[in-house]
């Protein structure tokens, strides 16, 4: 039996249902990062923040001009220092994979959770529920691909909470949780409503039949992301027929992560 896999075609990050093919788009206009302050758009020549390693600038003036928004995240790469196997002194490769899957699958993440908790009639769902996306380890060429989706489930905020753990939350005197909501804040205010961070949280199982290697059972990673409101209004993530688990299950288990088309 031939199964026909659903056609995507990527416009302005978001995952229209127009027919069209991935090919009809041209690859040199496609990228999966941009400079992460909100007012730039550039894509090219990006630098990683020397702090933690995660955020990405074009340049010293757009860190600088970001700075405000980009530090509570930025604490957490002091608070919870990324760990090292004991036997290698490198980052454990689970750890590693899921680092590298969060990145290349975050334009994926957001057209999910959008759709998941319903943020064009219920915006206050924000505050009362986050997205959690379960994987597992399966063999890929694609460093940033080792996973397969297990599940995805819209979940309370209470046990989201719960998951993270006591004993990961704390953090001298703060937790992530504490950190997410100071970060959502100076956002909205900074963009006078418009934008917010919805909250997803990204569960590694390290089981199956192509585990990876290491001492770990599962990695938990927490994945503030970003949202606005012409995005929360667009037509395609508002259409009643979208099924956005069978696009993220599309999206992840083919390797087509959601991309930002560069104007």
């Amino acid at each position: 039996m031939t199964t026909t896999m659903p056609q995507l075609k990527i416009e302005r990050r978001v995952v229209a249902r127009e027919g069209a093919e991935i090919s009809d788009l041209p690859p040199q206009r496609l990228t999966t990062r941009m400079c992460d302050f909100h007012e730039c758009q550039n894509y090219e020549k990006l630098n990683k923040c020397s702090r933690c390693r995660s955020a990405m600038y074009c340049s010293k003036n757009c860190q600088k001009a970001d700075w405000a928004q980009h530090k509570a995240i930025c604490q957490l790469s002091v608070d919870f220092p990324r760990p090292v196997d004991p036997e290698t002194g490198r980052e454990p490769p689970l750890n590693r994979h899921l680092r590298l899957w969060t990145a290349r699958f975050e334009g994926s993440l957001l057209c999910a959770v959008i759709p998941a908790l319903e943020l064009n009639k219920h915006p206050e769902n924000i505050d009362k529920f986050g997205l959690v996306v379960v994987l597992q380890p399966r063999p890929h060429p694609e460093p940033g691909a080792r996973f397969a989706l297990r599940s995805a489930t819209v979940m309370p905020m209470d046990g989201i909470v719960e998951i993270m753990g006591v004993e990961r939350v704390k953090a001298q005197g703060a937790s992530v949780m504490q950190l997410h909501r100071e970060r959502r804040a100076a956002l909205r205010e900074s963009s006078a409503g418009d934008e917010d961070y919805a909250t997803v949280v990204v569960i590694a199982t390290n089981t199956g039949p192509h585990k990876l290697p290491g001492p770990s059972a599962a990695e938990i990673r927490f994945k503030p992301v970003n949202i606005y409101g012409e995005m929360v209004r667009s037509p395609q993530l508002i259409d009643p027929e979208l099924d956005w688990h069978l696009d993220l299950s599309v999206q992840i288990d083919h390797d087509l992560p959601n991309q930002t088309i560069v104007p």
